[in-house]
């Protein structure tokens, strides 16, 4: 029909330029799997967390969603870890949600703000796990760094500004300890 605004048509502003953006970012993505360029070997994408002023990795293929921090607090049994806050409810599934701060040795937190639920990992004593941390600095893409360290300390990767910083494992952080609400 002549005169009519068609969806091409729309305000680049509008929600419909926001989706075009959205979705021809995602088209570019998809076009280039696969043909990345030799120097992007060894990167991967990660989510960035700041926990008490420590800045940590997360392979961005651990975490399911990154959500506000809120969760429910249970009665805790005598045997339950200092670093279990409670339970978080999403999807039908309850998340035990863990201070990050107290899981990797310092004070807990008295705000958090951002919590990460991850994917669930197999054999893990807990099947879904949300972590706590002071907040979220996006997600970027790291290189694995070389391993320096002892086997039972978390491995180290470069951000794109050249700081180190230790990449968290679910499958090594959770392995060794006892979980329970």
């Amino acid at each position: 029909m002549p005169g009519a605004a068609g969806p091409r048509d729309a305000p680049a502003g509008g929600a419909g330029g926001y989706a075009r953006r959205v979705m021809a970012e995602r088209a570019r993505q998809l076009a280039a799997r696969g043909q990345a360029p030799a120097d992007d070997a060894g990167r991967r994408a990660a989510v960035i967390l700041d926990v008490g002023g420590q800045i940590y990795a997360i392979d961005l293929h651990h975490v399911l969603r990154m959500a506000e921090p809120a969760w429910s607090v249970m009665p805790r049994r005598p045997d339950c870890p200092a670093s279990v806050r409670g339970v978080y409810g999403y999807v039908g599934h309850l998340y035990t949600v863990i201070d990050l701060s107290v899981l990797l040795g310092g004070a807990p937190m008295d705000r958090a703000g951002a919590m990460a639920l991850l994917r669930p990992v197999a054999g893990l004593p807990v099947a879904r796990i949300a972590l706590l941390a002071g907040r979220t600095l996006g997600v970027d893409d790291v290189v694995v760094a070389p391993a320096a360290a002892p086997v039972s300390a978390h491995p180290m990767a470069a951000l794109p500004d050249g700081r180190l910083v230790a990449v968290l494992d679910p499958a090594r952080l959770f392995a060794a300890r006892q979980f329970g609400v």
